[in-house]
């Protein structure tokens, strides 16, 4: 660029910045446990993705997701996981809560799925329901 050739522009346009209040901090944690009698290992997982309240329409939200794997070294068939999630909103007085519940594993013949869902208005439960299905291990 030669002397004289400088360009200059004007500052860049954004929106402002999303006025928030947080409520509970993120936090995320790992564990891997070893049972010495069954040996059995177990990764388990927690990650608080923290709660935060929206300034400008006072909603507020949450989640954390809670995860439970579990595998004996020398039994592949053994593989097993859990899962439960949280998931929270709230305004004045009000609020929801989703409560989810997985759990995997297999036996010769299957994978076994089971599920659960957990609605709460408040601490009422208003709605739940429990899913089942076994998936046949064709060639697996």
């Amino acid at each position: 660029v030669a002397i004289g050739d400088e360009v200059s522009f004007p500052s860049p346009e954004a929106a402002s910045p999303w006025a928030t209040k947080m409520i509970r901090a993120a936090n995320s944690e790992r564990h891997v446990d070893r049972d010495e009698k069954t040996g059995v290992v177990t990764l388990s997982i927690v990650d608080d993705f923290g709660a935060v309240r929206d300034l400008e329409h006072d909603l507020a939200h949450g989640s954390i997701a809670r995860e439970t794997w579990a595998i004996h070294p020398d039994d592949p068939s053994s593989a097993s996981g859990k899962t439960h999630w949280t998931q929270t909103l709230s305004r004045n007085g009000w609020s929801v809560r989703t409560e989810t519940f997985t759990e995997m594993r297999s036996d010769a013949q299957n994978f076994v799925l089971s599920a659960r869902i957990e609605a709460y208005e408040g601490e009422n439960l208003v709605f739940e329901r429990d899913f089942e299905q076994n998936v046949p291990r064709a060639l697996v």
